[in-house]
């Protein structure tokens, strides 16, 4: 990786256990390469890893049965050929679903993958997990606790990563496995100011909106790092780069892998020494009020945001 003024993210300490980064800004696959593939299905998470992902972003429910399976919305209505809440559904109803068809007919065979499925797959593409808990605090299912289980399992707790929605959770996965980093889902930069001084937290996957020059330097010098999301246009993950961001969450791992590469590796070190030394980038690099999408504060205050 290119060396900066800025301390090395934490996050290119869990990539290199599984394997050396080829670039000096990390790709994250959301959902899997979602793009390309239905979201949250082992056939996206395969072709991210085929696509040069560096991390593979999913989400976690618990089944009635009391299984961790991945799926981002609390009813598999939406991305199967199904209804229903998942933690009333049994294993074995969510299972026989297809995870694809919505997709193309091609994905029709896709199932919802069991969370151990998904880290089998992850370490034998040797990309790193962030696994998203979704179960809302008030079900009070310990689902925190059977993520860091899992992860410890496979091999894979100080090579992984598990976001929570809100800091009850931190805990419940420090106590299965402490080795692990636990990042908190923001909005704004007001969150994420509030996450650093927290115990237990490791970084924040933020909104890519919120996201600044200022921000990226006190996180990484503070030993945090960032995980922006959701970023699928060739300019926006631009400035992700050039404002000192170590990573790009998208749906496009291609597009972000070949922006990334293809882009002018002077610039990018260049305006990324300036943020290490406190300047601020060019004017042409701040937020694009332009850009797809709500305004931080508009995210914040929607407690179903998606992410």
């Amino acid at each position: 990786m290119p060396q900066t003024g800025l301390p090395e993210s934490p996050l290119v300490a869990i990539v290199r256990r599984l394997r050396e980064p080829t670039l000096p800004v990390l790709t994250v696959a959301h959902r899997g390469d979602s793009q390309n593939a239905p979201e949250n299905t082992l056939a996206a998470f395969a072709l991210a890893v085929e696509h040069g992902a560096e991390l593979v972003e999913f989400d976690v429910h618990e089944t009635a049965d009391g299984d961790v399976v991945v799926l981002h919305d609390e009813t598999v209505d939406r991305t199967t050929d199904g209804r229903g809440e998942v933690h009333r559904l049994p294993t074995a109803a969510v299972r026989e679903l297809s995870a694809g068809a919505w997709f193309g007919a091609r994905w029709k065979d896709e199932r919802v993958p069991l969370l151990d499925e998904a880290l089998d797959l992850c370490r034998a593409g040797r990309v790193a997990p962030m696994v998203e808990i979704k179960v809302k605090w008030r079900r009070r299912l310990p689902i925190g606790r059977k993520v860091g289980e899992a992860l410890r399992r496979h091999g894979l707790s100080d090579k992984a990563v598990v976001i929570v929605r809100g800091f009850d959770r931190v805990p419940e996965v420090k106590a299965a496995a402490p080795e692990t980093p636990v990042v908190t889902l923001t909005f704004t930069k007001r969150q994420a100011r509030t996450a650093m001084r927290s115990e237990g937290v490791s970084g924040v996957d933020c909104y890519w909106k919120s996201l600044s020059s200022g921000l990226v330097a006190e996180l990484r010098q503070g030993g945090f790092f960032m995980t922006p999301w959701t970023v699928n246009r060739a300019r926006d993950i631009e400035r992700l780069i050039l404002i000192g961001s170590e990573s790009v969450v998208t749906d496009a791992p291609v597009l972000s892998r070949d922006r990334i590469e293809r882009f002018e590796l002077e610039r990018t070190l260049e305006h990324m020494e300036r943020v290490a030394r406190g300047e601020p980038p060019p004017l042409d690099l701040e937020q694009d009020d332009d850009a797809p999408g709500p305004t931080p504060d508009e995210l914040a205050a929607d407690p179903d945001a998606p992410s």
